[in-house]
């Protein structure tokens, strides 16, 4: 009898091990600090946009960008992130309203800051995982610069140029170790008017005029992928 019991306990204590290490063990990021590097293509949508497709060059406006996260993890659910990044930019000027209706592509550098706040949702669900689901919005600004020639016939580019700009995205991150991760961001960003060097006059964003959408922010959409080291 004696024995049984002992036997019985042997498993139950047996079975409760396993069940344990069955288990993940959660993987806590509160009050830690990481440093990051992400890099991805974008999509541009400033004033004219439409002239890259109707002239065969949709894909012009796909460019590039690449920069550096910095963040710190308040708990498991919020978080705080402040970015800066470099990007190559496409633009175009008025098409529909000139004379030949030509197309007159212009590139432009750009140099980006933001803060951004986030919110973990796998912490507010307490799910015991290595992979991380996060949503963000942040503010900030851009600073774009070096313009080429457009060529266009009246209409100015201005150089340099320092705006206002939010934006909100999405954190996919895997915690590869205790320390080490990886993660795709995507992202969608938007300036006030001038972040391409246009700003259109009240004549040109009337209805009667064409060429111009009339919309009064600049965007931009972002894949990155990047890599963090957490502290």
């Amino acid at each position: 009898m004696i024995m049984k019991r002992l036997a019985g306990v042997m498993l139950a204590i047996f079975l409760s091990c396993a069940f344990a290490a069955a288990q993940p063990a959660k993987h806590s990021h509160e009050g830690r600090f990481y440093m990051g590097v992400q890099m991805g293509p974008m999509l541009n949508l400033y004033e004219n946009y439409f002239s890259y497709k109707e002239n065969g060059k949709a894909w012009g406006l796909v460019t590039y960008q690449a920069g550096l996260v910095g963040g710190y993890d308040v708990n498991d659910i919020f978080g705080l992130r402040l970015s800066a990044s470099y990007a190559k930019n496409a633009g175009a000027c008025n098409t529909r309203n000139t004379s030949a209706h030509g197309f007159y592509p212009y590139t432009f550098s750009s140099v980006n800051v933001f803060a951004d706040a986030i919110l973990d949702i796998h912490g507010l669900s307490d799910l015991y995982s290595f992979f991380r689901f996060k949503l963000y919005g942040g503010m900030g600004f851009g600073h774009t610069f070096n313009m080429t020639e457009s060529n266009h016939p009246w209409q100015d580019v201005s150089d340099p140029n320092t705006v206002f700009g939010f934006r909100f995205g999405a954190i996919f991150e895997y915690n590869i170790t205790d320390h080490i991760g990886i993660f795709g961001d995507l992202c969608g960003e938007a300036y006030t008017d001038k972040y391409n060097g246009l700003m259109p006059s009240a004549k040109e964003q009337a209805e009667d005029f064409e060429g111009y959408g009339g919309f009064p922010l600049d965007l931009r959409g972002l894949v990155s992928v990047g890599f963090l080291y957490r502290f």
